[in-house]
């Protein structure tokens, strides 16, 4: 963190003489009849730097926390450079013999944006290639070899930059110990935690599964304190809920009281039109695709160009979702010989290589062409750009109560889950992710999952 302090203190610094050059060297036309002298305007720049970097600090870009994308980092960063100048800004309009330019601050925020930025993009490069190199690499164990830390342990073993050596798993399942699942070994149980630990040279440990016991988990937290180890839990249900509930009491009782769980008020003004606006725009934009799109189907394969599907909505209402056709005609008549061959756990099917899909279908399919006219439903208020995917009635039908939950909200075109894996992920991983993303809704998340779509689309990871 002191390097990240002092690589910003100088940048901030060159900002600032930059800024000096370009508003009394270059913008001359509006020059005042004299400059500032160089000398004392560097003196100040000490004074300036203090406060910029105090307020880094509150806005929490020096804090001792891993963002969880690039993209967290740069919005932090904006903020920050913003109230710096609204802060400096301040200044001068309190104190008049304060003799800084106002377009000369305002040059130097921009320009400092734009270099510390620069930075901390080069920095997480940087730490991603050493991390490819095995350099800052954690070992890890994971506790548990349930789906859920198959899937960690997947994402580990194919994406080196995120710097974690798996050394294998614990977990209490007799038939599983001493075995290798998908190429991970599982190297015991978990009473035998320690003694790894220390064998391996452990730095980080990850429970995967809820069944623990509350017990087991301080036993563990515990000797992972006194061995210096990092621990981190997949959060359960009760975790998931942990910002909906408020603390009440009768008679001296403490009691929890659970809201209900809904995008309303503010919140959901600001969503809807955010989704008007930006469905609004990309169907003009992406008309010409469409009619190229439309073309190649009809050419391909006979039958409509779109697919309109009975889909299930918020609170349960149904409504008609709208594809590109992907598939033979009557696909859906296929669908009960095919069950069986699902590769998808839970209430969903997929399947790698389904026969139903057309020439052009797999290819769509694949980069997520198909999934376009789903802006019509969006502008017309069916769906939302960023949600839970919407299922099919019959899927829904086999929901219990607590997976009915991602129905409290408009589906999305795109969501946590497609940028988590989309396909590769079980049924439970899906509807843990939505609930999160319900819990934790903000108007930023959205534009997130909207960045990180974009790339997963592109290569078309996970996606059949």
């Amino acid at each position: 963190m002191i390097f990240k302090v002092l690589a910003d203190a100088f940048l901030v610094n060159l900002s600032f003489i930059f800024a000096y050059y370009l508003r009394f060297k270059v913008f001359v036309f509006i020059t005042p009849s004299s400059a500032p002298i160089f000398g004392k305007y560097l003196g100040i720049l000490i004074f300036i730097t203090i406060i910029w970097l105090a307020v880094f600090k509150l806005v929490g870009l020096y804090e001792n926390k891993k963002f969880t994308a690039l993209v967290d980092e740069i919005a932090m960063l904006f903020v920050g450079v913003v109230a710096s100048t609204l802060v400096l800004l301040g200044l001068l309009f309190l104190n008049r013999e304060f003799w800084f330019s106002r377009l000369l601050v305002a040059n130097a925020g921009i320009i400092a944006f734009l270099a510390i930025g620069l930075g901390r993009i080069l920095s997480f490069w940087l730490v991603r290639f050493l991390k490819l190199k095995g350099v800052k690499v954690k070992n890890v164990l994971i506790l548990g070899a349930g789906d859920i830390g198959l899937t960690l342990a997947d994402k580990m073993l194919h994406d080196k930059y995120l710097g974690y050596s798996l050394k294998g798993f614990l977990d209490d399942d007799p038939q599983k110990v001493g075995t290798s699942i998908n190429g991970v070994r599982v190297l015991g149980k978990l009473i035998d935690c320690k003694d790894i630990i220390k064998k391996l040279k452990i730095d980080e440990i990850i429970i995967s599964f809820s069944s623990i016991s509350d017990q087991r988990i301080l036993d563990i937290i515990t000797e992972c304190e006194k061995l210096r180890v990092e621990f981190k839990l997949v959060p359960g249900i009760l975790e998931l809920i942990a910002s909906r509930i408020d603390t009440d009491e009768i008679a001296g009782i403490p009691l929890l009281t659970v809201s209900e769980i809904r995008l309303k008020g503010l919140s959901a003004i600001l969503k809807r039109t955010a989704d008007l606006i930006l469905s609004g725009i990309g169907l003009v934009i992406l008309l010409p695709l469409f009619v190229v799109v439309s073309i190649l189907i009809k050419l391909t394969s006979p039958g409509p160009v779109f697919c309109v599907q009975k889909r299930i909505g918020i609170e349960e209402q149904p409504f008609m979702m709208i594809k590109f056709r992907s598939m033979v005609e009557n696909a859906d008549k296929l669908l009960p010989d095919l069950q069986p061959l699902s590769e998808a756990k839970g209430h969903l099917f997929k399947i790698k290589n389904d026969p139903r899909l057309t020439p052009i279908g797999s290819f769509i399919r694949h980069y997520s062409i198909d999934e376009l006219p789903q802006l019509i439903n969006v502008f017309l208020g069916h769906m939302s750009l960023v949600g839970p995917r919407p299922p099919l009635t019959h899927e829904v039908e086999k929901y219990n109560a607590w997976e009915k939950k991602r129905l409290r909200v408009r589906p999305g075109i795109t969501g946590s889950w497609q940028v988590s894996g989309r396909s590769l992920l079980p049924f439970d991983d899906m509807v843990r992710l939505d609930i999160y993303y319900i819990e934790n809704w903000s108007l930023w998340l959205d534009l997130k999952i909207l960045f990180r779509t974009i790339p997963v689309v592109i290569l078309g990871k996970g996606a059949y």
